[in-house]
């Protein structure tokens, strides 16, 4: 009987133990699943920002898209307007007259003393531009000119016969008796300016044989500085009696500035000396009206 309800007791302690065992694994496996879940979640949210941040990528490789085909179209729009204007004399001709304004204005400011555009000669000539020389009443004039095609097409005795056609023109029509004996061919290229002084030295020649300079952008620069000089120059050389003058009576000012700056100087060491005698003055009574209020006698 005792054997009986002992092996009882021991198949109800397997059972508690088995019954232990399969709560455990449970547990196991639940607390697995709970943890692979979180991974799963976790991984699922790290793909979404990914992916959140390959649609920004997106987003913004498609705007500077945009932007650059804007800025491309905006370039060949500029592109196009410069090509029109290479390719059409006459707006050539305008580019070339407007940075011709914008040199002389930028370099010898908006003095109607130096230079003059759009001057008329009494021939029914208009010259571009003309320069104001000192000490005559005679002008040097500038007529802008662009030769473009032959210099592209590499046409060089075409281009040369070009040249030479503007540097007759120019000296027939702005070499008179209003203006000095020489003329200015303004070539608002440097590249074609560059040419002729490497490669077409007859067409130089040429221009001296008519009296007229060839010039860029640089060297016209270097002839206004010119003229900037002699126009000083002759100004102080004409007036240079009045600038004597003038010099003396500022001398003369500058002497009587120094000696009433002698006379405030000597004022203003007698006025500290009379306020050093007062400050001492003002002191003794201070001393003098302390002692009698304290009730001691006052002595002088």
């Amino acid at each position: 009987m005792e054997i009986g309800i002992l092996l009882l007791l021991i198949l109800v302690l397997c059972a508690l133990i088995v019954l232990i065992l399969q709560l455990k694994n449970q547990q196991t496996n639940s607390l697995q699943m709970m943890m692979k879940s979180q991974e799963s979640a976790t991984h699922t949210q790290d793909i979404s920002h990914q992916f959140d941040h390959i649609l920004q990528q997106i987003q913004n490789l498609r705007s500077e898209q945009s932007v650059s085909f804007q800025t491309m179209d905006a370039m060949d729009a500029r592109l196009d307007s410069i090509n029109r204007i290479m390719t059409n004399t006459k707006a050539r001709g305008n580019w070339g007259e407007y940075q011709l304004d914008a040199l002389l204005e930028m370099y010898a400011g908006s003095n109607p003393e130096i230079y003059t555009m759009q001057y008329h000669l009494k021939n029914g000539k208009i010259a571009d531009a003309i320069l104001h020389l000192p000490d005559t009443q005679k002008v040097l004039c500038i007529d802008s000119k662009f030769p473009m095609e032959n210099y592209i097409s590499k046409q060089d005795h075409l281009f040369m016969r070009d040249m030479k056609k503007h540097i007759d023109d120019i000296a027939d029509k702005y070499i008179t008796y209003e203006t000095v004996d020489q003329a200015i061919l303004f070539l608002p290229s440097e590249a074609i300016y560059q040419f002729i002084c490497a490669k077409q030295v007859d067409v130089l020649n040429y221009a001296l044989q008519r009296h007229v300079l060839l010039t860029s952008p640089t060297t016209l620069i270097g002839v206004i500085y010119t003229l900037l000089a002699s126009t000083r120059d002759f100004y102080r050389a004409s007036h240079m009696e009045e600038m004597e003058s003038a010099i003396l009576s500022l001398q003369e000012d500058i002497n009587r500035l120094c000696l009433r700056s002698e006379k405030a100087e000597k004022t203003l060491d007698t006025l500290q000396k009379q306020f050093h005698d007062v400050s001492i003055s003002a002191h003794k009574v201070g001393q003098r009206m302390e002692r009698m209020a304290n009730g001691k006698n006052d002595e002088l």
